[in-house]
């Protein structure tokens, strides 16, 4: 017993060590994709080590996707997350909730009426949003959405910006709280997003 006992003493700092190691340091980028039909879009961008090894892949389509099996693509316009080395337990990392239970659950799906008015100027959940995660930051922002006459989402441009985040230490993105006033119905927030307060 005594053996044991002292073996679990050796390890034990061995073992909060490798919790505490950081995550790869990405190399910083910034890219825009021009989507000129959001009813098939089709982002694909790999974010890279500081050694050019490929970490992390962001894959962005419109719903009903066919191409990643793994993952029901919703709403207009929706952005996945995941690992190249390893294998996540998350869907997509963009997600907040670490009991994630369905795909759409994150800041990385957006509808149109979140890119139109003052839904789209809500930081955090209108046409520009930061994930912070894994030791980085990744912003994802829409711009030149146009619009039909009925408001169906047609086109979009998105600029994807990602550099080093040393403060940024979950593996998936950090909690985003719901704006607090000001925030008019129209923008259905309680409808698109699940509220981090729901969080356990």
């Amino acid at each position: 017993m005594q053996k044991w006992i002292c073996l679990l003493v050796a390890l034990c700092p061995m073992a909060m060590y490798l919790e505490a190691q950081p995550y790869p340091v990405i190399s910083s980028i910034q890219q825009t994709f021009d989507v000129p039909n959001a009813s098939d879009a089709n982002v694909s961008l790999n974010i890279k080590s500081v050694a050019g090894i490929a970490l992390y892949q962001l894959q962005c389509h419109s719903a009903g996707y066919a191409g990643d099996p793994v993952f029901d693509y919703s709403g207009d316009f929706e952005c996945r997350l995941s690992s190249i080395q390893s294998r996540d337990t998350y869907s997509t990392l963009l997600t907040e909730d670490a009991h994630q239970s369905r795909d759409w659950e994150s800041r990385g799906r957006f509808f149109a009426a979140d890119l139109r008015g003052v839904c789209s100027r809500i930081p955090e959940f209108g046409a520009s949003r930061t994930f912070k995660l894994r030791g980085m930051s990744l912003t994802l922002q829409i711009t030149d959405a146009v619009f039909s006459e009925v408001g169906k989402l047609i086109s979009l441009k998105l600029t994807v910006a990602a550099r080093p985040e040393s403060k940024a230490r979950r593996p998936i993105a950090e909690i985003v709280p719901f704006p607090k006033i000001g925030i008019p119905t129209e923008c259905k927030l309680q409808e698109y997003f699940v509220n981090p307060a729901t969080f356990k």
